[in-house]
């Protein structure tokens, strides 16, 4: 109940910034500081590097120099964790309404809307994050699992390649797309 009430105090004060004239809406993605880390993480064969930059590649696309965004994504994040998809779905809901230029919310949106079993709603959410940010590789890696789930495998295994040519050190998706190459292999004998 405390964070429905933190919710709607948050998108209040946004609207309220808004007519202002302050904005509260995120801007596009760190560009440069993206390139950048994006560029070390193809080059780097040191399993420890790879994941320090993955990591922050993560943290440059969940968090913002606005606060009343941060506070959206760690309540969805949060309530995603504790399986309270009500919630993750109005913090996310409200963070790409307030923020529809930054990918992560509506990756995070696409998260929750697949642990719900709405695939369809998912696979939407995932194209306006891959929209935003082409390589968004947790947003190629969940458009895999989407397919999988629903057994178009051909599709899930060309999501899975995509997520690996973004980022090559996706062990379990690795794996992932040896297990479906073979399976696709067998099933053409």
């Amino acid at each position: 109940m405390r964070f429905r009430f933190l919710t709607v105090c948050v998108v209040a004060l946004c609207f309220l910034f808004s007519a202002l004239g302050f904005s509260a809406v995120g801007g596009a993605q760190e560009g440069k500081g993206l390139d950048a880390l994006f560029t070390q993480l193809q080059k780097t064969q040191d399993p420890r590097r790879a994941l320090l930059i993955q990591q922050e590649i993560w943290r440059l696309w969940m968090y913002s120099n606005e606060e009343d965004l941060n506070i959206l994504m760690r309540q969805g994040a949060d309530a995603l964790s504790e399986r309270d998809f009500e919630l993750a779905m109005e913090s996310f809901d409200a963070f790409v309404q307030l923020a529809p230029t930054r990918a992560e919310g509506w990756n995070k949106r696409a998260t929750v809307y697949f642990m719900m079993g709405d695939f369809k709603r998912s696979i939407e959410d995932v194209k306006h994050t891959l929209a935003l940010e082409p390589r968004h590789f947790g947003a190629l890696s969940g458009l895999g699992l989407i397919y999988e789930a629903i057994g178009d495998m051909a599709s899930a295994l060309r999501a899975f390649r995509a997520a690996l040519a973004v980022n090559p050190h996706l062990s379990d998706i690795k794996e992932k797309v040896r297990w479906i190459a073979r399976d696709i292999e067998d099933s053409k004998i």
